[in-house]
């Protein structure tokens, strides 16, 4: 017969694969939506915390610990739920091609999805009153003949909500009716799971409900475009902290006294939710700037975080083996905390698109063992679809490590760059017909995304040809340039990749670079000392006069100096972004 674990991992394997066939098939375009919507399903593990923070301790020794640690769960988890779906939302609602944005038109999605939501609960509740037996009370009805089929059929369906809300970012066109359904089905899986039996009490869920929904809207509507990596940074830390806390939870109140198969998914769940919690929290302080970008590294950090893996590892088996309350468990949870910030922190800035990108895998994959944990499936699907996006970075050494010495020296022997003013740049602009505009974070800090859209209409109002190259980790993660320049209305069908645009450059009269370092590096092809040596890049080295617009010659993110800024066609624009843009438009209509 096939046990429950066996069905578990069936589901988990079938929904990695499934998983992974939907997400490839995702535009770049839309890769930041996707991260933040994975992010936003990801705080699946809202249902185990639900479950947890409404049962019954008063045969649990302090049982108010797991109340607490549920309660705090509740809260991260529906603080990511909340925040994910709105951005994700208000990043899809600014989507659009050139003749959507010339009708104005915009389909009342909300509208849609909260009548469809009023409908079905309507309907549910008018059922359930009507088929309640005289003289039962409501809520007895509920519990004894309604909740365990509640929750099944309610698992099935917002599983399939899910796959298909994803499914729909293959498009633009059907991105936010995907994230509607998507959001919907969290929706039902929360009220399935209030069904539980094992939830007694739903005052602090309730509190938790309030404080996620006020946090998590708060973050997920006031925050500005450029902030949207931080932000899926702490997601990630706050969907990861939930599954570490329903862990914890789970081994205090069973003191440790569960099978080997359980154990051993508790602790990968404590493990990889405790290690990512604090990796998290690292890379957010690093796309803030409130660490430095370059690498933090040290003597013997290698042997330190093997050493520290090891005795994790050692932990975790000892308490399967044992089946005891052991502080050894609390040892290995707090040995996971301090792991996840030596994981990150040798990180060089460059590779943070990646590691945000790995970070989300880990989370999905402390969700799915949580499900294994609860025993509860649709934990185990969502789970098992966010951890496809795969394991892209080595879990050791200084990714992007530069010795200053050798910046200095290389500068010092590539010679002089050459600076342009605006209204000679005017002068430039007039005599092309050809511009690829290259976007990179320098235009994210500066807000000049609508500058940039502004100088686009004009020059195609000249007859120029003006396309926008788009790296795939240009910013601070996967897509983030898309989502600025459609914030600034530019149509997403003159967005172009990386391997498209790059055939393009030495057709293009003028490549203009908006802040764009790394990802302009000639060295990642032609230095195989360089730290970026390797790395895919926008070759604008082939176009026929580079302007490049940058506040100083200073390295960017990863603390390499950038080798187009020495070459011959290359002139730079000194200042910032959205200052240079203003007057480089003011003096081009003076031109006319």
């Amino acid at each position: 017969m096939t046990t429950e674990l066996e069905v578990g991992l069936y589901i988990f394997m079938l929904a990695g694969f499934l998983g992974y066939h939907i997400i490839t098939r995702v535009p770049p375009l839309l890769h930041t939506p996707l991260m933040s919507a994975t992010n936003a399903i990801a705080a699946i593990s809202l249902v185990g915390s639900l479950v947890v923070a409404g049962s019954d301790y008063s045969h649990v020794p302090n049982g108010w610990v797991c109340t607490l640690l549920g309660f705090v769960a509740v809260t991260c988890s529906s603080t990511n739920a909340f925040g994910g779906f709105l951005i994700t939302d208000r990043m899809l609602r600014m989507f659009k091609t050139a003749e959507e944005r010339a009708r104005g038109t915009r389909r009342p999605v909300e509208l849609q999805a909260f009548a469809l939501v009023a409908a079905v609960v309507a309907a549910v509740a008018g059922i359930l009153y009507t088929t309640r037996p005289a003289g039962m009370a409501m809520g007895e009805y509920l519990h004894e003949h309604v909740a365990a089929e509640a929750l099944r059929y309610c698992y099935i369906l917002s599983a399939g909500m899910f796959v298909l809300g994803l499914k729909g970012l293959a498009s633009p066109k059907r991105a936010r009716a995907g994230m509607s359904l998507a959001a919907f089905g969290m929706f039902v899986a929360v009220v399935g799971t209030l069904f539980h039996p094992h939830i007694v009490t739903y005052r602090w869920i309730g509190l938790g409900f309030a404080i996620g929904a006020v946090v998590g809207g708060t973050m997920g509507l006031r925050i500005p475009m450029t902030a949207v990596p931080q932000r899926t940074a702490l997601s990630h830390s706050l969907g990861a902290l939930a599954a570490c806390l329903v862990g914890v939870s789970e081994y205090f109140r069973y003191q440790g006294a569960l099978d080997r198969v359980t154990l051993t998914a508790l602790d990968f769940e404590v493990v990889v939710g405790g290690l990512t919690f604090t990796g998290s929290l690292i890379a957010a302080a690093k796309l803030q700037e409130l660490l430095r970008g370059r690498p933090i590294t040290y003597r013997g950090q290698n042997v330190l975080s093997l050493g520290l893996l090891s005795v994790i590892v050692a932990s975790g088996v000892y308490l399967v083996v044992t089946q005891a309350a052991t502080a050894f468990f609390y040892v290995m949870v707090g040995l996971a905390l301090v792991f996840g910030l030596l994981l990150v922190i040798p990180i060089g800035a460059a590779d943070m698109p990646v590691v945000i990108a790995l970070l989300n895998s880990y989370g999905g994959l402390a969700d799915a063992a949580m499900g294994f944990v609860l025993m509860n499936k649709i934990q185990i699907i969502t789970g098992s679809l966010d951890g496809t996006s795969g394991f892209l970075l080595a879990l050791f050494g200084a990714f992007g490590r530069v010795s200053e010495e050798a910046v200095a020296a290389a500068a010092e022997a590539k010679g002089s760059v050459r600076s342009i003013a605006p209204e000679e740049t005017a002068v430039l602009f007039e005599t092309a017909r050809n511009i690829v505009v290259v976007p990179g974070y320098g235009m994210a800090v500066a807000q000049a995304q609508h500058a940039v859209a502004e100088l686009g209409n004009i020059l195609k109002e000249r007859g120029v040809d003006v396309k926008y190259a788009i790296h795939p980790v240009a910013g601070r993660m996967p897509g983030h340039m898309n989502v600025l320049l459609a914030e600034a209305n530019v149509p997403y069908e003159q967005l172009h990749e990386m391997e498209a645009i790059n055939p393009y450059f030495p057709e293009a009269d003028i490549a203009l670079v908006v802040g764009a370092n790394d990802v302009t590096n000639p060295a990642a092809k032609s230095n195989r000392s360089s730290p970026l040596y390797g790395m895919p890049i926008l070759e604008v080295d082939r176009a026929k006069s580079i302007i490049v617009l940058k506040r100083s010659l200073r390295p960017g993110f990863a603390g390499v100096d950038n080798d187009l800024y020495y070459n011959e066609r290359c002139m730079m624009l000194f200042g910032d972004a959205k200052d240079s843009i203003t007057k480089l438009i003011s003096e081009m209509k003076s031109l006319l």
